[in-house]
């Protein structure tokens, strides 16, 4: 009969640590999700400041 009660206990103590860790979850996703928009933001935007190279720019004149 111990072992019985120490295995209910035990899974409601596990039940209410994985709601407790639910909204933190999510709260820390959102914030890496935040973190991470902003890298590629500041990698977009540095794509977007670089030169074109020369043999490029070569290039799409003879198209024209």
């Amino acid at each position: 009969m111990g072992v019985s009660d120490k295995a209910g206990s035990s899974n409601g103590a596990d039940r209410n640590a994985a709601q407790n860790k639910a909204p933190d979850g999510k709260k820390g996703r959102k914030q890496r999700t935040g973190v991470l928009g902003r890298a590629l933001r500041t990698i977009y935007d540095d794509t977007l400041r670089e030169s074109v190279p020369d043999d490029f720019m070569n290039l799409l004149g003879k198209l024209s």
